[in-house]
């Protein structure tokens, strides 16, 4: 960038070479006409400058507005149950706020959390099983948000479904005796384990779990002769019934899970404690990308698009699924009910997890959204929600 002496010894210059332009264009004949050209470039040259200097300040100004955004970085899974994230970061939710975010894919729950607990991670969206456990193992990380709830399902081959009635589709009886692949400890184990001992069943006598290392292993092994089903969240749901397996039933469909939370949007205590109105921040732009998702359906795919590598359409149906919900409430009652489902498997002894679930930072995100936007509806409907969820 120029300095401003260089600029207005360029414009002394430019004036005198512009002059001279005058003068020979003109056939060297010096007149009053262009004496006034000549004093009229001179002040339009000066206008020039002060315009150039203007434009400078307005140069440094946007320079320092940038240098005052914060770095934020957040951890996700490749998944469109993340899409909050994506959303934030595309439409510009996030620098709105004031934060420099970088987002992070990881590969599993276990990454995410050592990130967060390392503060390479300012937040992450984390399992709740995994998020749970590692509160009862007594790390200091708190729920702050939400991200996903329900969105999982039980794909079972056509063949091992033989002689069984539509109808009974959802009678987990009806399981006996097939292998069923699926990852271990996570949401779906848990809640399908629960629906089982319910219904009188016990897994490893009276059907098979098969443990798999992750959500795509699991859907993949559906291709193995010796799996008859396999419990997949989305996207890999839509894959499966693309592929030509039947959906059994639905996560949200096993008495107690109706509303259960998935993935849970984490960071340590301290840090939330000690910098509320960074997460504050943080939690609006996630605020404000849930009314986008909710309004601008095809934003919301392209975005997600950017971040997921599945088709367009199968991630629109993974998305907008009745049995899938997207929403930034960090869910403070479900999240309770999900805990005490675990010490009942025989995970850990019950406590009192609302210790580490902060729902005052979020509440005052949300508070000043709705009083700048009073009669949206996108937000009211976050406000009724946080009503029934969290107090």
């Amino acid at each position: 960038m120029f300095n401003k002496k260089y600029r207005k010894s360029l414009a002394l210059i430019l004036t005198l070479a512009l002059s001279t332009t005058i003068f020979t264009g003109c056939g060297g004949t010096e007149t009053a006409g262009n004496n006034t050209n000549v004093e009229k470039q001179a002040e339009e040259t000066q206008d020039t400058e002060n315009t150039a200097d203007q434009a400078e300040e307005t140069n440094e100004e946007d320079v320092k507005e940038d240098q005052e955004l914060v770095d934020f970085n957040v951890g996700h899974l490749s998944s469109n149950a993340h899409l909050l994230f994506f959303v934030a970061k595309e439409e510009g939710y996030f620098e709105e706020e004031g934060l420099n975010v970088t987002l992070y894919k990881f590969s599993n729950a276990a990454e995410l959390l050592s990130g967060v607990e390392s503060g390479k991670l300012n937040a992450a969206a984390v399992g709740s099983p995994q998020t749970t456990n590692y509160i009862a193992q007594g790390h200091e990380i708190s729920v702050i948000g939400g991200i996903m709830s329900k969105g999982h399902a039980l794909l079972v081959k056509k063949e091992a479904l033989e002689g069984v009635d539509e109808k009974d589709y959802g009678d987990l009886t009806k399981l006996k005796g097939l292998r069923i692949a699926q990852v271990p400890d996570a949401t779906e184990d848990i809640i399908w384990t629960t629906g089982l001992k319910e219904a009188g069943l016990t897994v490893g006598e009276d059907l098979e779990f098969v443990d798999v290392d992750s959500g795509t292993a699991a859907y993949t092994a559906l291709q193995n002769d010796d799996i008859d089903g396999a419990l997949l969240f989305t996207p890999y749901h839509a894959l499966a019934e693309q592929d030509g397996y039947v959906t059994f039933d639905y996560s949200n469909e096993i008495a107690g899970f109706e509303n259960h939370p998935c993935c849970r949007n984490v960071a340590l205590t301290e840090e939330v404690k000690a910098n509320p109105d960074l997460y504050k921040k943080y939690l609006k732009a996630l605020i404000k990308a849930y009314k986008f998702y909710k309004e601008n359906e095809d934003g919301t795919i392209e975005d997600i698009k950017k971040y997921v590598d599945v088709d367009s359409e199968i991630i629109r149906a993974e998305t907008y699924a009745e049995f899938v919900g997207i929403n930034p409430d960090p869910d403070q009652n479900a999240f309770v009910s999900w805990t005490d489902a675990m010490s009942e498997l025989g995970y850990f002894d019950k406590f009192d997890v609302t210790e580490n679930v902060i729902t005052d930072v979020y509440k005052s995100a949300l508070d000043e959204i709705v009083e700048e936007y009073p009669d949206d509806a996108a937000y009211q409907e976050l406000v009724e929600h946080y009503s029934t969820y969290d107090e």
